[in-house]
């Protein structure tokens, strides 16, 4: 796919829900999360397809963005 053509994302919020985003390839994690209506703050964790990921990371057809909240512990 070219960039521009259209994409599928799958975005998993850990504990709370599974969202099917569509958008255009080249868009970046924080242009999905917005699009969606997610606020990710300081205490989340992204990955996309596993790795460790931020808000400028580019999404690919396929891709799946996982949003991990920090356990505190002590």
């Amino acid at each position: 796919m070219a960039e521009g053509d259209e994409m599928r994302v799958r975005i998993l919020q850990l504990g709370r829900q599974v969202i099917e985003y569509r958008g255009h390839v080249g868009e970046t994690v924080a242009t999905a999360l917005t699009a969606v209506a997610l606020e990710v703050g300081p205490g989340v964790d992204i990955r996309v397809n596993g790795i460790a990921a931020d808000g400028a990371t580019t999404l690919r057809d396929g891709d799946v963005v996982t949003l991990i909240p920090r356990i505190k512990g002590g």
